[in-house]
């Protein structure tokens, strides 16, 4: 396109565009689209490569809720998945109840802020929301679990799988017994 370096310090991207169209380099048809918005409204200053931005030009924002939150998932990490378009979902997460039973108990002030999140996560217990620590692994409930000849019932894909193995295991055994002396196999192959 042109001999020239693409260096800043030979000018702004819009000096250069300016002047490949000049010079015919550029075809007007090929112009940008930013290139008459930057023509309309050129910048207060300059942008040059000798230019001091300022790094931290957005300061950081930090709600007293977020040490509360972040101290939440190191200790209950995610419990469920959150649907964030729908704003019921956000209000009935867990961890948007414990931060407001926390808070709830905070302005009570009978607590010391040690002892008060073990404390939110007992009232939140009471209320029936069972909060998973991030190294426990579930238990099965022992008492609730219904017996079958002896054994637990197994639920779901297991379950499902087991049915299938049993099924399978009888019909090998009662094409195997025989009648007559002979078994039901040679029968069917006569």
């Amino acid at each position: 396109m042109t001999s020239l370096s693409r260096l800043e310090k030979l000018g702004t991207i819009f000096t250069r565009v300016r002047d490949l169209m000049r010079a015919g380099v550029m075809k007007e048809t090929d112009k940008p689209l930013w290139y008459d918005v930057m023509a309309a409204f050129p910048p207060r200053d300059a942008p040059t490569f000798n230019q001091d931005y300022k790094k931290d030009f957005l300061p950081e924002i930090l709600y007293e809720e977020d040490a509360v939150r972040s101290q939440f998932y190191k200790v209950y990490s995610n419990q469920t998945a959150i649907d964030l378009t729908k704003h019921e979902d956000i209000q009935l997460s867990p961890c948007h109840r414990f931060i407001t039973k926390y808070q709830e108990l905070q302005r009570e002030g009978t607590r010391l802020p040690e002892e008060l999140f073990e404390v939110t996560a007992a009232a939140l217990a009471e209320e029936g929301l069972v909060l998973r620590k991030r190294n426990e692994r579930r238990q099965p409930n022992r008492e609730k679990e219904a017996l079958q000849d002896g054994r637990p019932v197994t639920k779901g894909l297991a379950q499902l799988l087991k049915q299938a193995l049993d099924n399978q295991s009888k019909e090998t055994d009662t094409s195997s017994t025989t009648i007559g002396g002979a078994s039901t196999e040679d029968k069917t192959n006569r």
